[in-house]
């Protein structure tokens, strides 16, 4: 934001973003977990939709509970009697407490993150014609692709988010973009999405039924003619396969 001058910008800032909960895996290496519990284990708490690693206990520093953050500023959650209960009979007082995941599914982490998407981000600003940047990490980003892309539930283990790189939503065509680097490579040859990278990247349409030309990927790298040739017809193999 710095270096775009761009620091005016409103930043709005909220936990239902954040990763998801890996209960007792947290602070684990993946080595780690393979080792203890066994690749399919490991892939199943990875990459699931509805399966939750085990959970953490209330006095954990994982906790989110046990967090300064959350318990000054977490005001749109219900109280939880149990964590009260617990809280107030280790310290002899009455101590509210809000109840927090202590292990999270990536349905779980989808239970929050998309209202806050429906209810926030979209009323507030996609509904505005406004552009907005979420900066959020891989999980929540997950279930919000296979929100807005109709991903279907047996589909999203294969998905791969790669690390740092923008992905552009496109809301018109419902459809998804990449930033063309100007190498004049392919970025989908480039950055590993996994199996069910090929979700994601669907010919765009308009409301009419037609192909939206402003979501091909074109390159600035001037292409040789057997190039533009090549690239033109994979671009009608993968139109004529869907």
């Amino acid at each position: 934001m710095d270096e775009m001058d761009a620091l005016w910008l409103p930043i709005i800032k909220t936990w239902r973003l954040n990763e998801r909960m890996y209960g007792s895996l947290t602070g684990l290496s993946k080595q780690m977990v393979k080792q203890k519990y066994g690749e399919k284990q490991f892939k199943a708490w990875r990459r699931g939709y509805g399966v939750k690693p085990p959970a953490v206990s209330s006095f954990s520093p994982h906790y989110p509970g046990n967090d300064k953050r959350y318990q000054k500023y977490l005001q749109d959650k219900r109280y939880s009697l149990r964590e009260t209960l617990i809280r107030s009979i280790e310290s002899g007082e009455l101590k509210l407490q809000r109840k927090l995941p202590k292990s999270e599914s990536l349905r779980d982490c989808m239970e929050r993150t998309i209202p806050y998407f429906v209810e926030r981000i979209a009323v507030d600003a996609v509904d505005q014609g406004k552009r907005v940047l979420i900066s959020s990490s891989e999980n929540a980003i997950r279930g919000l692709l296979m929100h807005l892309l109709d991903i279907e539930e047996e589909e999203i283990t294969g998905l791969e988010i790669p690390n740092g790189l923008p992905l552009i939503y496109d809301v018109k065509s419902k459809c998804l973009k990449l930033l063309d680097d100007g190498t004049g490579r392919d970025p989908l040859e480039v950055h590993n999405f996994g199996k069910a990278g090929k979700y994601l990247f669907r010919p765009c349409q308009n409301e009419d039924g037609t192909l939206d030309e402003e979501c091909t990927i074109d390159f600035t790298t001037k292409l040789s003619k057997a190039e533009e040739e090549t690239i033109e017809s994979i671009k009608r193999g993968i139109t004529s396969s869907l």
